[in-house]
């Protein structure tokens, strides 16, 4: 007779994800992203919850990548996908950007376990080396259904932190 053994999705995408010789930052930071899956709301300036869909996050390709897709369905076209993946031990993830490049970011643990950041590494179909990309962000997980993001982009060689954009989100229940 055989056993059969249900793995959750956010457990499978971990293990297939960190091969079991990822170092423990790498495998917490996929923990961390896996868990995300499922819609996820605006929130607007008073903090409550819009009926906008903010980012839908899927583990998809048998559990070895997680994709985002940012405003989704959006109708002025600014819909944009962010996918994750290993790559030995260390975590990518690639933004397709609705200006038409697509920043590559190193996914890195910090010392706030609550908190993750997206370093730049490279971009590709950038128009010149000054045009505007995103270049990084960071994400701050407040708790199981609470999710800030903010992200930083690049222009002349120059971040601008006036030129940032934040994000609040609420898993939708």
């Amino acid at each position: 007779m055989k056993i059969r053994t249900a793995i959750s999705g956010a457990t499978l995408l971990a293990l297939m994800l960190t091969g079991g010789a990822a170092a423990a930052d790498e495998k917490s930071v996929m923990e961390k992203l896996a868990a995300l899956e499922g819609d996820w709301m605006y929130l607007d300036e008073n903090g409550e919850e819009s009926d906008i869909i903010g980012s839908t996050f899927r583990v998809t390709a048998a559990g070895s990548a997680l994709v985002e897709v940012m405003a989704p369905g959006s109708p002025e076209g600014y819909e944009m996908v962010n996918m994750y993946h290993a790559d030995g031990d260390r975590v990518l993830m690639t933004h397709y950007c609705a200006a038409g490049n697509q920043p590559r970011m190193e996914v890195k643990a910090t010392e706030d376990e609550n908190r993750i950041e997206l370093q730049f590494e490279s971009v590709t179909n950038l128009a010149s080396p000054d045009a505007n990309h995103m270049h990084h962000a960071e994400y701050v997980f407040r708790g199981d259904d609470r999710l800030t993001t903010r992200w930083w982009s690049m222009q002349d060689g120059k971040i601008s932190e006036e030129n940032h954009v934040t994000i609040e989100l609420k898993r939708k229940k």
